[in-house]
């Protein structure tokens, strides 16, 4: 990895196939450290890769529901929870399936009570057919009576069944027209009644004329505060120039005058040097000036704001008047279209009031009419009522097959979905069951690593407590006193020291039992921070197993530590190597660093070494 303050960049290098960067190289790098899909990079260096001191109680300090995750992950039991959420999606799909199926059933149900209708209605106008001259003469005097509002063509009752599809659609658009522009006028109207009575041209120009001389007032009084200023501030220069060539002259005062000999009345002069100088009477007039002018500036001011504040509501009511009238010409116009449109049915309103006046007379009178026009008209199509008949019976059959199709289609989703829903409980209770199974596996060695480094005098061991929480697993840390039988969370009774050693516990345990599917090392940094020096000898001890399975990284910054590491971790056979890098300095060409390679200490008699099992 090469960068700076701004960025780095991931080169990943392998012999024979050359180099790859960037996002490439990530993926290389974790194909290559972790191959497979179930454990990703991050969570493998998180759980039993990569230990940082500063993170270390995160281990504990992680929601269970998370802890449990990753121990599932890490031990290979994700593919349960796989299968627990894919049989979760699948029983959704076909609850979906079973709504979906519910709802067209019944749709389908509706249509087939329909269609019976209309086949019961069909049969009903077979036995009793009405008359067509006599419906026809029916509907043709109920259409004579049309409001003076509204004329209708009445030859096209006499004629065919299209000309009374005409009739019928010419009363629906009418209705729409008459509709549609009462609409317009009700918001017109609306308009109207909120309107404030409308500004004269005359308050215009008077509210013109008044801002006008409120600015030239205005003007003038800035102008005569400035000047008074400007003479204030030359009369206190001048007090104060005065004031000043006092002081210096009493001083230089004598008994008498040094051009023509003239006795000098001292006192008398001081005091009127002094007097002359202490005159404030302009200054304090030119003061009362400026208050004066500045008085009348703010009033000038005020009268300008006011006369601009009813500028602006005048302003305001006339354009709410010009949109008034531009709505109201709109409104016109419509009304104008709307009676010049001739049609076979027209409206005849002389004005606007006249039409709004019978709006309601003249929408009830074609309402009718287009009602008594179409059954006239059905009753004209209906040549042969028996093949009306015919056909309703035809639709209620074909929407009764389709009806059993679909409840049958719906009993098999519901049962589909059952059945995947008592699987996805099964599956619940089995991925519980494995976890139970794997996790007592797992805490003899968790239990063995803890024992080891013995960090509390009294919590002898640590276990993790396995749980469902609204079917999620979660597991939670525990340590026992198995003599008092007392069990507590190591965050509320653990010191620092301790704590890290029960985190440092569960980290070693998850790398080991993860097997082939964790990292081919372990990188603990500053693992010892805290410890007191039995539980130091306990971990460098425990290093030495470690190191059997996993290439083993350790930082410290603890010089003891350091070489107790490296008479512990010396080779004891030539097919392993221990190589300690140490920090000596830093300098203006950079870091000052140390190697050398820990000479092996082969023994005479191997030394067997029992490996804890996952």
């Amino acid at each position: 990895r090469t960068g700076d303050h701004t960025g780095s960049t991931l080169e990943f290098t392998e012999p024979g196939r050359g180099s790859v960067f960037g996002d490439d190289a990530t993926a290389q790098l974790a194909d290559v450290l972790v191959p497979g899909e179930q454990l990703t990079l991050d969570l493998a260096l998180s759980t039993s890769g990569l230990m940082q001191q500063d993170v270390m109680r995160a281990v504990l300090e992680a929601k269970p529901a998370d802890r449990y995750r990753h121990i599932s992950t890490v031990l290979g039991l994700g593919a349960l929870e796989d299968f627990e959420e894919a049989t979760r999606e699948l029983a959704r799909e076909a609850r979906a399936r079973a709504d979906a199926a519910r709802l067209e059933r019944d749709s389908i149900g509706l249509s087939l009570d329909e269609a019976r209708a209309r086949f019961a209605a069909a049969e009903q106008r077979l036995q009793t057919r009405p008359q067509i001259e006599a419906l026809r003469a029916e509907t043709l005097n109920f259409l004579r009576r049309s409001p003076a509002s509204v004329t209708v063509d009445l030859g096209l009752i006499m004629g065919s069944s299209g000309e009374l599809h005409t009739l019928a659609a010419a009363m629906s658009e009418c209705i729409d027209g008459i509709v549609s522009f009462a609409a317009i006028w009700a918001d017109v109207e609306g308009e109207r009644r909120l309107l404030a009575p409308e500004p004269a041209p005359e308050a215009l120009e008077s509210a013109t004329t008044e801002i006008a001389s409120a600015q030239q007032e205005v003007a003038e009084a800035h102008d005569r505060v400035t000047s008074v200023d400007a003479l204030l501030a030359a009369a206190q220069s001048a007090t104060e120039e005065l004031a000043r060539l006092a002081a210096l002259a009493v001083p230089l005062l004598s008994e008498h005058c040094p051009v023509c000999g003239q006795a000098i009345d001292s006192a008398h002069v001081e005091r009127e040097l002094r007097s002359r100088a202490a005159d404030t009477g302009t200054v304090i007039a030119l003061q009362s000036e400026i208050r004066e002018a500045r008085n009348e500036l703010a009033a000038a001011e005020r009268r300008l704001a006011a006369a601009d504040g009813d500028m602006r509501a005048l302003e305001a009511a006339s354009g709410r008047w010009a949109a008034y009238r531009s709505k109201a010409e709109a409104a016109e116009a419509s009304f104008e279209a709307l009676i010049a449109a001739r049609r076979v049915v027209s409206v005849t309103a002389r004005s606007i009031g006249e039409l709004i006046e019978l709006e309601a007379s003249t929408l009830e009178f074609l309402r009718m009419g287009r009602r008594r026009v179409l059954e006239f008209l059905d009753t004209l199509e209906r040549g042969l009522d028996r093949g009306a008949v015919d056909r309703a019976a035809s639709e209620v059959s074909s929407f009764g097959e389709a009806l059993q199709a679909r409840t049958q289609r719906l009993e098999e989703e519901s049962r589909r979905a059952q059945e995947l829903k008592a699987l996805a409980d099964a599956s619940v209770q089995a991925r519980v069951e494995v976890t139970e199974l794997r996790f007592k596996a797992v805490q003899p060695l968790v239990s063995d690593i803890f024992s080891r480094l013995d960090p509390h005098p009294a919590f002898k061991t640590i276990e993790f407590e396995l749980d469902t929480y609204y079917r999620r697993g979660t597991t939670s840390p525990m340590v026992r006193d198995l003599v008092e039988g007392i069990s507590a969370d190591p965050l509320l009774v653990f010191s620092t020291s301790q704590a890290n050693i029960a985190a440092l516990s569960y980290f070693l345990a998850m790398g080991w039992s993860a097997g082939e599917r964790g990292l081919p090392f372990v990188l603990l940094d500053d693992p010892v921070q805290s410890m007191d020096d039995v539980n130091v000898l306990g971990f460098a001890d425990m290093c030495r197993h470690l190191r059997t399975t996993r290439q083993l990284i350790i930082s410290t910054h603890e010089r003891r530590f350091a070489r107790l590491l490296e008479r512990k971790l010396a080779p004891r056979s030539t097919d392993a190597s221990t190589t300690v890098i140490e920090f000596l300095g830093w300098d203006r060409s950079g870091p000052s660093v140390e190697h050398r390679v820990v000479e092996h200490q082969l023994l005479q008699e191997p030394i067997r070494v029992v490996q804890a099992a996952s």
